[in-house]
């Protein structure tokens, strides 16, 4: 094994090639002349979101964090369901128990601490109790 290991380090130390300088007479290297327009900075509204999602508080053990896509899906659902009656109640109902199931998915899978993966845990549990509840209603 320690041999496989010298032999690659010295297969790799024989392709890196040594670097190339520009000469002080060799111009073509030169752009102190050439000004480069300003990096021109695009707003993009997902990455701004994603970053957003990012920020809790506490910064060290973030407890409050802002909401994520499914949380906001899942409160606007609710929202919706508190106006209509009738199939459209129920649609959205189903539309928030969904996205809060996997909002609580994700926390539990990808909290950022235990104290969120214990959050996601706890809402699974609350959300299959209310869900077998409904069903059997």
């Amino acid at each position: 094994m320690l041999v496989a290991l010298v032999i690659r380090s010295v297969s790799l130390g024989a392709r890196r090639a040594s670097p190339v300088l520009p000469q002080d007479n060799d111009r073509t290297h030169d752009r102190s002349d050439e000004q480069t327009p300003p990096a021109r900075r695009r707003f993009h509204p997902w990455q701004a979101f994603k970053h957003l999602t990012t920020l809790g508080f506490p910064r060290r053990f973030p407890i409050v964090q802002f909401p994520n896509l499914p949380l906001i899906v899942a409160f606007l659902a609710s929202q919706v369901g508190g106006f209509v009656r009738g199939s459209g109640h129920s649609f959205a109902q189903s539309v928030s128990y969904l996205a809060m199931t996997i909002w609580a998915y994700e926390e539990l899978t990808d909290g950022v601490n235990w104290f969120r993966r214990l959050l996601g845990l706890t809402y699974v549990i609350i959300l299959v109790i209310r869900v077998a509840h409904a069903v059997q209603a």
